[in-house]
């Protein structure tokens, strides 16, 4: 640690309302790492909620960790030395850090990664790397171990790590599968870990939700070899001894958990909102959406929850954000939001459904000051939308904007996916074209109608398809496919008059 570390580390301490510094003890320590930048983690429910449960316990203190930001200006090479990627800026290696204490991930008995978005898997080798931890399982396993200093258990969890358990397995030690807020507290019932002892790791993946992989042997199929090496084809994992047959996602009631206070911090992305979970899962399940199937029970957080939250953190922050995958689905939405409008504040939901807009919706978004509004046709067409299990109209889209606009609401940001399964990129085109065109003359109509203009801006990203979704085993378009109808899409737009 250097005094500059510190230094940076207590400003931004000093812009948080409550952020938790414990002594150590004889406290287990684990330290959250959160693989992306502090402004990221800091708006993220998930992250902030296992801050929080940890710390709560007597027996147990939690500290954070993320990936710098290009303030800190520096190289992360810690204990073991790296290639440093071009285009990194030079400079001398400081190990990664805590923010609470600046001590580095190594000097923890717990080391946690909160995943919330696939990309950032890459990111958790070179962290540990510089926080003085081996980067991958099986070298920390085949590792001599010390009497000097235990090795720590490195934990992932997270959206992202529940819908890809085994890439993240080959950085962490165990990974929670699904809702983490139980599993994370019998982690720690567990006592002081062990993750080089065979016994302990079959207390662990006696855990609910909780998949650990040293525990799961891969098995082959010869007659599929065709000369490969191992001898043929992957066929799946089988578990040793002592390990469960199967993990099961982890899923609680939200009921039994009541939402804890999230640290409120001035540089995060929604910093100035105060943010409160409404429900997890969708209910609609459409076929390509992971937060669909992955999250399969629709389930709401009680309203008087929210409220609790709410209130408690009203003294700091009055414009609500709204967490969830399907926050118009809430079936409290529309009173909790007319009740903070009436306080004088205002709300601002994560996702707006097209078909659950009306007149009233529209009010109280326009009432909360949004002058922009995100829908999701995901595609042109509603022979496309059908394709990917989307069974909506075209002209509930229509509808929605048109409504939106007589609200004072203008402006829409439009989401589509592009190289859809089946689908030719003319054809994708085309339908992308020919509904931005509609929707622009419907919104058109009603803006000039109140005296004002808004802009329609079209936003498309490359279909993906997620782990237990009936689309898993779809093709990926390549990526000279995908961005050339990206750009077809883009000339005809602006050719439009």
């Amino acid at each position: 640690m250097t005094w500059e570390t510190r230094r940076f580390h207590e400003e931004i301490l000093s812009r948080e309302v409550g952020a938790v510094r414990k002594e150590w003890g004889e406290r287990l320590r684990v330290a959250l790492v959160y693989p992306n930048r502090y402004e990221a983690a800091m708006s993220n429910l998930g992250f902030l909620t296992i801050y929080a449960r940890v710390n709560a316990r007597a027996d147990a203190v939690c500290e954070r960790a993320f990936l710098p930001g290009e303030r800190t200006g520096k190289v992360l090479h810690g204990g073991y030395k790296r290639p440093r990627p071009r285009g990194e800026p030079a400079g001398r290696g400081l190990p990664l850090t805590t923010l609470e204490s600046s001590r580095p991930l190594s000097d923890f008995d717990i080391v946690a990664f909160s995943l919330s978005y696939e990309n950032d898997l890459l990111n958790l080798p070179g962290l540990l790397v510089a926080g003085g931890v081996q980067p991958f399982r099986a070298d920390r396993a085949a590792g001599k171990p010390s009497r000097l200093k235990k090795r720590p258990l490195v934990l992932a969890g997270g959206f992202a790590a529940s819908l890809s358990p085994e890439p993240a397995g080959a950085v962490a030690d165990a990974v929670v599968v699904g809702d983490g807020e139980r599993a994370i507290g019998s982690i720690l019932d567990l006592g002081f870990p062990r993750p080089a002892d065979d016994g302990y790791l079959k207390e662990l993946a006696a855990i609910p939700g909780l998949f650990v992989p040293a525990g799961y042997l891969p098995e082959y199929d010869p007659r599929a070899g065709n000369g490969l090496s191992p001898p043929g084809r992957f066929a799946g994992l089988a578990p040793r001894p002592g390990f469960p047959a199967r993990v099961v996602r982890e899923t609680i009631s939200l009921e039994e958990f009541p939402p804890v206070l999230p640290v409120l911090a001035e540089d995060a992305e929604l910093g100035r909102m105060a943010l409160v979970e409404t429900s997890r899962g969708c209910p609609k399940r459409f076929a390509f959406c992971a937060a669909a199937h992955a999250c399969p029970d629709f389930r709401e957080v009680p309203l008087a929850f929210v409220r609790a939250t709410v209130d408690a953190l009203w003294p700091h922050r009055t414009t609500v954000g709204l967490v969830g995958a399907a926050v118009l689905d809430w079936r409290h939405f529309r009173v909790f939001s007319k009740e903070i409008l009436a306080r004088g504040g205002s709300v601002s939901p994560a996702s707006v459904r097209a078909d659950l807009v009306d007149e009233e919706i529209a009010a109280i978004l326009s009432a909360s000051g949004h002058r922009t509004v995100s829908l999701a046709p995901e595609a042109g067409s509603e022979e496309l939308r059908t394709r990917m299990g989307k069974r909506v109209a075209n002209e509930v889209f229509f509808s929605a904007a048109r409504t939106l606009a007589r609200a004072g609401i203008v402006s829409v940001k439009l989401y589509f996916l592009c190289g859809i399964p089946g689908a030719g990129a003319g054809e994708e085109v085309e339908a992308a074209v020919d509904f931005l065109t509609a929707l622009r003359r419907e919104v058109l109509r009603e803006a000039k109608s109140i005296g004002r203009m808004g802009t329609i801006t079209a936003v498309l990203s490359p279909f993906v398809p997620k782990p237990f979704t009936p689309l898993q085993w779809a093709p990926m378009a390549r990526e000279l496919d995908l961005k050339s109808r990206q750009r077809g899409v883009a000339a005809k737009v602006r050719s439009l008059p």
